[in-house]
Formats: C-alpha cells, sequence, structure tokens
C-alpha cells in the first residue's frame, strides 16, 4: 500500500493517504449538490444522479471495499473563474487515471472529482470531502487562495 502512496506523490499529487472506508462520513442530505446541479449534469450523466442509484444504494456499493485511496491535488488559478475551476478537475481527473494505469489494479471503484467517465463524484456517493480530508491530515477549505480536488480509489 505505501507503493501506491508513494507512486501518487511521485506522480504529481500534493497528498495521498489510505484509510479504510469505514472512515468516510456518509451525508445523504450532501445529494442535494447533485440534485441542485451545481455541475449541469444532473439527470444528463448515467454517472450522475438519478441514473446512477439513490445515495443508499452509492454507499451500499462503496461499503463493498475496505480500503480508501485518497489522492489531492492542489490548484492555484490565476483567476478563479468556472472555466479554471474545471481545468483543475480535468486536470486532476487525468492525474488519477495516469496513477491507475501505473498501479493496475483490478476490482475497484473510483469517486472522482465531479463525474468522470464511468466514475461518479463524491456527492453523488454522499461523502463528506472535509471529513475525509481531515482523516488523512489533509486541507480541504482553506484561506489561502488554493483549489484542492480529491478523488478516490476503493479497492480490498
Amino acid at each position: 500500500m505505501n507503493n501506491m502512496i508513494s507512486e501518487a506523490l511521485a506522480l504529481g499529487f500534493s497528498g495521498a493517504a489510505i484509510i479504510g472506508t469505514d472512515e468516510l462520513v456518509y451525508v445523504p442530505k450532501y445529494r442535494k449538490y447533485c440534485e441542485e446541479n451545481l455541475c449541469g449534469n444532473y439527470g444528463k450523466l448515467p454517472v450522475c444522479p438519478p441514473a446512477c442509484g439513490t445515495s443508499d444504494q452509492m454507499h451500499e456499493r462503496l461499503l463493498m471495499y475496505k480500503n480508501c485511496l485518497v489522492l489531492q491535488s492542489e490548484f492555484l488559478p490565476e483567476e478563479k473563474t468556472m472555466e479554471e475551476f474545471i481545468r483543475g478537475k480535468r486536470l486532476h481527473n487525468e492525474l488519477t487515471e495516469k496513477l491507475l494505469d501505473r498501479l493496475k489494479l483490478d476490482n475497484i471503484l473510483v469517486m472522482s472529482s465531479g463525474p468522470w467517465k464511468k466514475n461518479s463524484c463524491m456527492s453523488a456517493y454522499s461523502i463528506d470531502a472535509d471529513a475525509m480530508a481531515k482523516a488523512c491530515n489533509m486541507i480541504c477549505w482553506g484561506n489561502d487562495g488554493i483549489i484542492r480536488y480529491f478523488s478516490s480509489v476503493l479497492f480490498n
């Protein structure tokens, strides 16, 4: 497992840690962020609600795994525009894909930073990203102008 962390850091993630999935904080009311359609994908993508399943169904799927590799990247945009925010998400998700190509893991579940290809985001799973970051000794929300993105790779 330490190999996963060292590979992630060598690839360019600002943080990487492994926690148990039992440390993930499930908050069903977070599904409202999907329902508010802030990302514009609600009802449009199969990895997004309502097509991906209910919050409880997503949580049951997540609990089939014991371990969670948490990946963090930091992005300091010159301008805080929606385009820059989306670009940061894309770069983070592409970095996650590169890591998965290197690790060659089987039977995994990926929670991406926003919906990404065949992966649902943490909001769809109703996971508290701030609590997850704290469990990993990482910062989720800071007052330093840095935008932090997270993805998680669940495995047994």
